[in-house]
């Protein structure tokens, strides 16, 4: 079976589901459109305190004096901590190793003191009073310079050399660490290639992915190490487990309201987190820090920043045999969760490059003098297809291959092998092969009539100052089926009337995807109710089952999978109680108007309520265990406008395909698939970057109009292309790849402009004087 959504604006399934496949209104839509939907900002807590972080204004320095006595004097402030205050053992990171607050500062904007008061003003109006002398230090701003000879430290200590931080993540590589992509022969696989190229490209600018709503918690302090804390997170299980490691004993209940946007970067959470976490011990009362946004271009997590030196082969018809190089990733002052990205990125490689057997790709995680680099969307996946897409559109050029025939069928197929983040070998499901989909895509854009060959521009304006190109790339992801979910589905019959209330105990955060509605519309199916009779509990990792959250698109599959099974779960149950009692074998029963009836005489049914002991419940449990075996998969066609003169780039069309299995929601994929655009994904190769001084470290960019980034009176058209073709996932057949989104878009507009222009770009993103450079190149 392989159904194709027709072009249309919006998407539309083919699914004949009663809900799945469907546009159901959301659980949370008219609170939103009303304005009454609670977020975090609007959330009182009797008696809280409101936080203010003191800030370095200087990238690296020791505090050599600080003087805190007149802040703590003021009226209204409760606390003042400083690294006086901490334990220099307890450290964020992996490994652990920046403290919470520190007699060393590594960027500017690095917390030297926080402030705990009765009003955010008096707060600010302490920072003021706060006295410190530094003693400055040499700072280091490129990963490949922080990684030579000589370099300046951020670290002294012995694990962390050349401020190279250890390779591998604990907790996602039982066997080990790995960090080095080691496969077949790179030497032999070498010679055997046709067209080899090599070169040193950066996606090294750390954007930000600017979610509307800024990162923020509200701490209260239990009693010994326990605390509650109501966070921005997108994942209480993610937020409670990295911080966590940072003091030993530490325990967090994390719960969330809903979230004003997250894309991957408001997780952990742990900066936030362990400030005010401090504070409430500190003061026995609720601390509350909402960052200003400056606060959040300067202190949270950006995207990592990436250098590759590397080389590459393919055969004639452009199919990549080898890969060999070196990937810097900038962490900036410390590795969140770095680590697992770079695992996740040496993961996704190999499924673009899916034909490549010999790999040898090291990469090293690397601290700088900057705010550290974190989740952001696309998890690792995005910072390396960026680059080594670059790589492979130039080695495809040579060997004159069509780019859409090449990146199809270098992306990975059903039976064939990769190894994942947990650096162990998966097999590719059977069931994937996005061929037809990619096809598909390919004849939507009009692909074979646009095209006109390598470096060829798809238009010439008559005065030749405007040049199009067309550009695409390709990228995947198994982290669709990572880590563990586990859900419940309780039957909780009416006491007065044959009803009962369906409820799914999960802890599933909503941060605008629409996925607390999703997975209550595959229990309903399965339970054959109405969709809007479905409950779900509220975000809380103490009093629900175990959620990694909704990262790397696994929502889909890993939410879907345990509620389906919870609800399958307590549908046999029903349906084992009715057998006696109707006097009918199970496999002739059905559920329906709450209740379990005869297939062929629908006069025998009997209420749920009444099958269920009086004042009682049932329960049905599911859980989703690990699998990587069946990635997702995105093509990203872009056509870009250059104007050669001023060297102003613009997209002007730009589309997304892929096969998603089965459609769950038609607007949310529509919804998912367009967020290209934001994110740090689309853009990225046109002008957002973080852009740091080198003369003092201060970031410049902290503001929502030096920091540049599209306005929504400037989208392109969109276009969407997504089949339906089964895959061997769970009950529903359907994938995530919601996460992918943007993750090739980059690359695509970067190959657009080189085509536009005949030149190669190889450093993001294509400001115009980026572009006016290589245009300088043309014929040299």
């Amino acid at each position: 079976m392989n159904k194709v959504i027709a072009r249309s604006e919006h998407l539309v399934s083919s699914s004949d589901y009663k809900y799945v496949g469907k546009n159901c209104e959301r659980i949370d839509a008219k609170d939103i459109v009303t304005g009454k939907a609670i977020f975090l900002d609007d959330y009182t807590v009797n008696d809280a305190l409101y936080c203010a972080v003191l800030k370095s204004p200087v990238p690296h320095a020791d505090i050599v004096m600080i003087d805190t006595s007149a802040a703590k004097a003021l009226q209204g402030v409760h606390a003042v901590l400083t690294y006086e205050d901490c334990n220099p053992e307890w450290g964020m990171g992996e490994p652990p190793m920046k403290p919470i607050l520190g007699k060393r500062v590594q960027f500017a904007g690095d917390g030297v003191a926080i402030v705990a008061a009765d009003t955010q003003e008096i707060a600010d109006a302490a920072l003021e009073l706060i006295k410190v002398e530094y003693e400055e230090r040499e700072p280091v701003y490129d990963a490949t310079e922080a990684v030579e000879p000589g370099a300046p430290q951020l670290y002294d200590r012995p694990d962390i050399v050349n401020n190279v931080v250890p390779g591998g993540s604990k907790g996602m590589q039982p066997d080990g660490p790995w960090y080095h992509l080691e496969r077949g022969d790179v030497d032999k696989g070498f010679e055997e290639c046709e067209f080899i190229t090599e070169d040193f490209v950066e996606f090294a600018q750390k954007p930000t992915p600017l979610p509307p709503e800024s990162p923020g918690v509200i701490a209260k302090w239990e009693g010994g190490n326990n605390y509650l804390v109501y966070g921005t997170s997108q994942s209480n299980f993610i937020m409670e487990i990295q911080n966590e490691t940072v003091i030993p004993g530490f325990r967090l209940h994390g719960k969330s309201f809903n979230v004003g946007g997250s894309y991957g970067s408001k997780n952990a959470l742990v900066i936030p987190t362990q400030y005010c976490c401090m504070l409430s011990k500190a003061t026995r009362r609720p601390v509350k820090w909402m960052q200003s946004k400056t606060e959040h271009f300067v202190i949270h997590e950006t995207r990592l920043g990436s250098q590759i030196k590397a080389k590459m082969g393919c055969d004639k018809d452009g199919i990549i045999k080898a890969v060999q190089g070196v990937w810097n990733i900038d962490c900036g002052c410390f590795c969140s969760t770095t680590q697992g990205q770079v695992a996740v990125g040496l993961g996704e490689c190999q499924l673009f490059c899916g034909q490549a057997e010999n790999w040898d790709l090291m990469t090293n995680c690397v601290v700088t003098n900057k705010n550290s680099a974190g989740v952001v969307r696309g998890y690792g996946g995005q910072e390396l297809n960026a680059c080594l897409s670059l790589l492979m559109v130039r080695v495809m050029r040579e060997a004159n291959a069509d780019p859409l025939e090449a990146f199809k069928k270098n992306f990975i197929h059903g039976g064939q092998r990769y190894i994942w983040r947990d650096g162990r070998y998966w097999t590719c499901d059977d069931s994937i092969n996005y061929d037809d989909a990619i096809d598909k895509a390919g004849e939507k854009f009009r692909w074979k009539d646009r095209w006109k060959g390598w470096n060829v521009p798809t238009y010439v304006s008559p005065d030749g100052r405007y040049k199009r190109g067309i550009g695409l790339s390709i990228c995947g992801n198994a982290d669709v089926g990572e880590s563990w979910t586990e859900g419940f589905v309780h039957i909780v019959p009416h006491i007065t009337e044959p009803k009962s209330d369906v409820i799914l105990q999960m802890d599933v955060t909503e941060s605008g995807m629409g996925q607390r509605s999703n997975v209550l519309k595959q229990v309903a199916e399965i339970l054959n109710v109405p969709y809007e009779s479905v409950k779900i509990t509220e975000p809380d990792s103490m009093f629900n089952g175990t959620n990694t959250g909704l990262c790397g698109s696994r929502g889909t599959i890993t939410c879907g999978r345990a509620a389906c099974k919870a609800a399958q779960d307590v549908a046999g149950q029903l349906i084992q109680l009715a057998a006696p009692v109707l006097h009918v074998e199970p496999e002739y029963l059905e559920l329906r108007d709450f209740g379990v009836g005869s297939v062929s005489r629908p006069e025998l049914w009997v209420p749920w309520n009444a099958l269920v002991p009086q004042f009682c419940t049932l329960t049905g449990f599911g859980r989703h265990v690990e699998n990587f075996s069946t990635p997702s998969c995105l093509i990203t066609f872009v056509e870009v406008e250059v104007d050669t003169k001023t060297g102003l780039a613009k997209v002007i069309d730009i589309l997304n395909g892929s096969n998603a299995g089965q459609i769950i929601d038609p607007a949310t994929l529509e919804m998912q698939l367009q967020g290209a655009i934001g994110s740090a994904s689309l853009d990225t190769a046109l002008y957002e970057e973080s852009i740091v001084d080198p003369a003092t470290g201060k970031l410049l960019t902290s503001n929502m109009i030096d920091y540049k980034w599209r306005p929504f009176n400037e989208f392109p058209p969109f276009a969407l292309s997504v089949t339906e073709t089964p895959i061997n996932s769970y009950h529903f057949k359907a994938v995530g790849i919601g996460e992918n989104a943007g993750a090739g878009a980059a690359s695509a507009c970067m190959m657009a402009i080189s085509n536009a222009i005949g030149a190669d770009i190889k450093r993001y993103p294509a400001t115009p004087d980026v572009v006016l450079e290589a245009i300088g190149t043309v014929g040299k």
